[in-house]
C-alpha cells in the first residue's frame, strides 16, 4: 500500500460553506463576522505552516501563475 494524498474536498466544502454564510442576506453581522474571523484564523494558521514547508523546484511557476491572476482580477 502506497502513499495516498489527503482528499482535501471536504476542507474546500467547509470553507465553501462559511462563504455561503457571510455573503448571505439573511444573516446578521455578528454571525457573518464570527465565521469571516474563523477563516481569517485559518488562513494565518496556513500561511504559517506553509512557510515551515521544504521548497521545491518549480513552486515559482506556481507563484508566478498566482501573481498573474491576482494582476488580472484588478
Amino acid at each position: 500500500m502506497g502513499f495516498r494524498q489527503p482528499d482535501l474536498t471536504p476542507a474546500r466544502q467547509a470553507i465553501g460553506q462559511s462563504l455561503a454564510e457571510i455573503h448571505s442576506p439573511f444573516n446578521d453581522g455578528y454571525t457573518q463576522m464570527g465565521c469571516k474571523q474563523e477563516l481569517y484564523l485559518l488562513k494565518c494558521w496556513l500561511d504559517t505552516e506553509y512557510k515551515r514547508l521544504p521548497t521545491f523546484t518549480g513552486e515559482e511557476k506556481w507563484e508566478q501563475e498566482r501573481l498573474i491572476q491576482v494582476l488580472k482580477q484588478e
